[in-house]
């Protein structure tokens, strides 16, 4: 890819830091500071066009920010710009020392990383209105989880201390009749997920399909329906199972550091944990799954090893199905074994 201006955008809930410079001149750069509105996003074209007026010649690159960098991906997209929107650690990791550290040097650092690994550029693609409107609604259920366990845990230990305490029956009951309404929502929230899904008929192939897969329930399918933006973000399934932190790496360097493989810290824990709980369900269910994991306890194998292993496994079959266009068949491996 080849582009003339490089621009870097510093997401804030109310601002954008926007530094730019020519490619070539890297030390010679424009700075200015917009409001992170549609208004301020119109703005900022505009205050670039006065010097640069061919669009198309432009690389905008910013941290992914989630809800803070959403006005901006959906303005630019309308105005046909190439927006890269890159994962906040992998610029802070490649930025080396620095000294000093605000919103006007984060915008210039950002536009210095997007010009030295331009050939590393993944262009933002739109997620669909439908998948945009499901993840804000996961989110507020995640919210509404959270909640709900603050109560439950801090009545249960309270009354576990002081029973004795009038407050304590107090404190119990009412955490019982939020937690109680709080389930109610959870519940309702649910519904307009599935709602939602029913309205494009492209996510609900994939929710079926990632359900056919044994072990594999409804937030599971919704969770990696909306982190693998309609399974468009990652080129492979290694790539995905990277991001849910489920792939060994090793640990080795010279002759004095010899560490057994381990998965890496930075990963989603919630997608970690939720292909956890789809693999201790399909080793009680999935019949093939069930023996390959007896198999491997009985040649000695560590449990979480071979959890990890069924993890990979179901993740594999999910890209698989969502390539394919076909669901799972749940008697396939049996066959084959049979067969054999």
């Amino acid at each position: 890819m080849k582009k003339t201006v490089i621009v870097g955008i510093d997401f804030s809930k109310r601002t954008m830091d926007v530094s730019y410079f020519i490619m070539g001149s890297m030390q010679d750069y424009w700075y200015k500071q917009f409001a992170n509105t549609e208004q301020g996003c119109q703005e900022m074209i505009s205050w670039i066009k006065q010097s640069h007026a061919l669009a198309s010649e432009w690389l905008i690159c910013g941290e992914y920010t989630g809800i803070y960098s959403m006005t901006a991906a959906m303005v630019f997209n309308d105005n046909d710009l190439d927006l890269w929107l890159e994962n906040p650690n992998q610029i802070k990791l490649s930025s080396g020392i620095s000294r000093e550290k605000n919103d006007k040097v984060d915008s210039y650092q950002i536009a210095l990383y997007a010009a030295r690994f331009i050939d590393r550029v993944k262009l933002y693609k739109p997620q669909s209105k439908v998948l945009l409107q499901i993840r804000e609604l996961v989110r507020f259920k995640d919210r509404l989880t959270k909640v709900k366990t603050q109560l439950s845990v801090a009545a249960s230990e309270l009354k576990h201390v002081r029973k004795d305490w009038q407050e304590t029956e107090y404190i119990c009951e009412s955490s019982k009749v939020l937690i109680n309404q709080i389930n109610a929502q959870i519940a309702d929230t649910e519904k307009q997920m599935m709602h939602l899904l029913q309205t494009d008929p492209e996510l609900k192939q994939m929710y079926q399909l990632i359900n056919s897969v044994v072990g594999v329930g409804m937030q599971t399918a919704i969770y990696l329906l909306i982190h693998t933006w309609g399974f468009k973000a990652f080129e492979n399934p290694r790539q995905l199972a990277c991001y849910c932190g489920i792939v060994p790496f090793a640990k080795r360097s010279g002759t004095s550091l010899r560490g057994k493989p381990h998965v890496s810290h930075m990963a989603n824990k919630k997608l970690k944990t939720l292909l956890h709980m789809c693999a201790l369900n399909a080793v009680k269910y999935d019949p093939y799954l069930k023996l390959y994991y007896q198999r491997k306890i009985e040649e000695g194998k560590h449990k979480m090893n071979v959890l990890n292993n069924v993890r990979n496994k179901l993740l594999q079959r999910i890209c698989a199905v969502i390539t394919s266009g076909q669901e799972y068949d749940k008697n396939y491996y049996m066959l084959n074994l049979a067969a054999a």
